[in-house]
């Protein structure tokens, strides 16, 4: 979205093969035929015709799939070529951020974190979680911030928050009622949006110890 533009929304129907071809915080870019429909119920209550407008979606393209790069012949080979150097770990952790002097252990962290890990399921009945949580610790103006950004601009699925305004409903999700129809949506937040991603969470010691208890149960996930 170009900068200064306020975004907008629109209720689409999805119908057939298109239903569940996009999660909740995938871009898309949709096809269809701009309609209205009659709404008795609202009709009823504020005395006059209303009209929804909405978008009847006959294509449905995720941005996300574009992000799948080919590799060529060279690039495997060039890949194994840095698999066998000694220090391709070094190379790789100082690569995060190379602007920000020091910091090792933290561009560590965040490498491990976005290469994710296995997880396992110990025999069916237990299942433990490959990717790890990480909480960065320090005085202001060590560049705290400047890592979460950094990681935004980098990886592919991230979403960006604060904890200064955010509440356990942003956070995970939230339950709405339509102002026309009086149906009731669920919406995800933050952490339904990062789903197979990375969520970033900044100034976290300033959120309420209940909507940091809440988060608890997805971090576990």
């Amino acid at each position: 979205m170009p900068p200064g533009r306020v975004p907008r929304q629109k209720e689409c129907i999805v119908l057939h093969d298109l239903v569940d071809a996009a999660r909740p915080g995938d871009e898309v870019e949709i096809t269809g035929i701009y309609m209205n429909r009659y709404d008795q119920i609202a009709n009823a209550k504020h005395g006059f015709p209303v009209f929804q407008t909405l978008i009847e979606v006959n294509n449905m393209k995720r941005f996300g799939d574009e992000t799948i790069i080919e590799l060529t012949d060279e690039d495997k080979q060039a890949i194994r070529n840095l698999a066998r150097e000694p220090r391709i770990a070094d190379k790789i952790f100082n690569s995060i951020a190379p602007s920000i002097y020091g910091h090792e252990f933290i561009k560590q962290g965040l490498c491990l974190a976005m290469f994710g890990g296995e997880s396992k399921d110990v025999g069916g009945k237990h299942k433990i979680r490959g990717d790890i949580n990480m909480l960065l610790l320090g005085d202001p103006g060590t560049a705290k911030s400047q890592f979460l950004k950094y990681i935004e601009k980098l990886y592919h699925r991230v979403v960006y928050t604060t904890g200064k305004g955010a509440s356990a409903v942003g956070l995970t999700a939230g339950v709405h009622k339509d102002p026309v129809t009086g149906e009731w949506t669920l919406e995800g937040g933050a952490l339904v949006l990062a789903d197979k991603g990375i969520c970033l969470i900044d100034e976290f010691d300033k959120m309420n110890e209940q909507d940091r208890t809440s988060i608890h149960e997805a971090m576990e996930q």
